[in-house]
């Protein structure tokens, strides 16, 4: 990730509205403001606070706005930062931004996430501050906004502080044991003392988990379904992003009967992304008939309820609400499909694709990379966490295990050591000590442009 250099981009919600925040980020910010601004000079105004300020728009275009000033070290990137407020209609806002650039060298155009991920870079936030930002802007229901709260306000992380330091201790135990081996009498730690105390370690992290010792409270792999009316293009668009011929595809409705599913690479589509589960389901229709049809209907309207992200197929473009029962806390991407057929009357706003020539099909990947893969809470505890933190007990309870069956004395000092470093590793992925380049890029990448 480059780092710097100035970067500018709106930080607020696309679309008209009352108003929108252009900000800049870098060493060049106070230079690009004061070329905008018509009454200041370079280096006037370099205190914290807002004033009221009129900008240029071209040789004789000038826009009123207020500008917000916030010198390095005090600023949320840890950089110098500049807020700029303008109506926010889109063609303003594109002017703003294409005349900062041209005012100062090395201002360009922010990457998602990229405001954030300088903060972090900056010390000014932890990792996991950074992923309740990305989770508070995602999220879609009240569990979602409590997880997000618990990552933003720092909660979250020292409960992963406090797993790593007693992980961290015991391993400080254990390879001080090592170092003393020749020693009969330097005991570092007896073997009953670490099992009570890698168990108790395990049922912390567990309860953080919500689930109980031993079970699989969920799939490790986000499940995306594909639903719709028949005859919506499912099929056609699920061969479509998998690349490859996989379901039958026909234009009888009510071929697909049963629920296929396919694993789904994304790493392409979005930095450190990871695998989903891609499912095609069969249509929804409430006026089949027949015990098959109905048997095929109550399948897929079970499925729906329980997938992660629901990619709603429709070519229409209308979308209509009670021909798709969804709960709301399932995130929700409505596509339009078979976009190469012209639009009909009372078409909403939607992703529109083309399945035969491929059109939008990366953005469609884009979007279930960032709605499976990007900030979701499920069970009250994000993707990437609940991943780490199952890996880490899971490493504790098999050395437990072990342990067991040699009663006080540690007969295997290394391997105990090796368990114990790969559990801190797991969890040095949240706490950010030890975090590889993959985790921050999927963290970051999952960010609109502007935040």
């Amino acid at each position: 990730m480059q780092t710097g250099d100035t970067i500018i981009a709106c930080a607020t919600a696309p679309g008209l509205g009352a108003r929108a925040i252009v900000r800049l980020s870098g060493p060049a910010s106070f230079e690009a403001i004061a070329g905008l601004d018509c009454g200041t000079a370079p280096g006037e105004h370099r205190e914290r606070g807002v004033r009221a300020a009129r900008i240029r728009l071209g040789d004789s275009h000038q826009l009123p706005c207020l500008i917000a000033e916030f010198p390095a070290p005090r600023s949320y990137t840890g950089e110098d930062v500049i807020e700029i407020a303008i109506p926010a209609n889109p063609t303003l806002i594109e002017r703003v931004i294409a005349s900062a650039i041209d005012a100062a060298a090395g201002v360009r155009m922010a990457n998602p996430g990229e405001f954030t991920a300088r903060a972090y870079l900056n010390d000014r936030l932890t990792l996991a501050q950074a992923e309740g930002i990305g989770s508070l802007i995602a999220a879609q229901g009240a569990d979602e906004l409590v997880e997000a709260r618990r990552l933003l306000s720092g909660e979250r992380g020292k409960h992963y502080h406090a797993f790593a330091d007693e992980a961290m201790t015991l391993l400080a135990l254990v390879e001080a044991g090592i170092d003393f081996t020749d020693q009969e009498d330097v005991v570092a730690i007896c073997g009953a003392d670490l099992r009570e105390r890698a168990a108790r370690l395990a049922k912390q992290i567990e309860q953080v988990l919500g689930s109980a010792s031993g079970t699989e409270a969920q799939s490790e792999v986000p499940r995306v379904a594909l639903a719709g009316v028949p005859n919506a293009g499912k099929s056609t668009l699920f061969n479509a992003i998998l690349g490859r011929r996989r379901a039958v595809v026909s234009d009888e409705a009510g071929t697909t009967r049963d629920v296929l599913e396919e694993r789904l690479d994304l790493s392409r589509d979005i930095s450190g992304g990871g695998e989903v589960l891609l499912c095609d389901t069969p249509g929804v229709d409430t006026g089949s008939n027949g015990n098959l049809d109905g048997r095929a209907q109550a399948a897929s309207r079970s499925f729906l309820a329980s997938a992660d992200v629901v990619v709603w197929c429709d070519p229409t473009g209308r979308f209509d609400d009670a021909a798709l029962d969804v709960p709301r806390r399932v995130r929700t991407i409505r596509v339009r499909t078979k976009a190469d057929l012209p639009r009909v009357s009372g078409a909403v706003e939607a992703l529109e694709v083309s399945a035969l020539d491929g059109f939008h099909l990366p953005s469609l990947r884009r979007a279930i990379a960032d709605a499976a893969l990007g900030g979701g809470v499920r069970a009250g505890v994000l993707p990437r966490h609940r991943r780490a933190l199952r890996a880490a007990a899971g490493e504790l309870r098999a050395m437990e295990l072990e342990l067991a069956a040699t009663g006080r004395n540690i007969s295997e000092p290394e391997l105990v050591a090796g368990r114990l470093r790969a559990a801190l590793d797991c969890l040095g992925e949240l706490t950010g000590r030890m975090t590889p380049d993959d985790v921050i890029g999927r963290v970051f990448a999952t960010f609109c442009v502007g935040k």
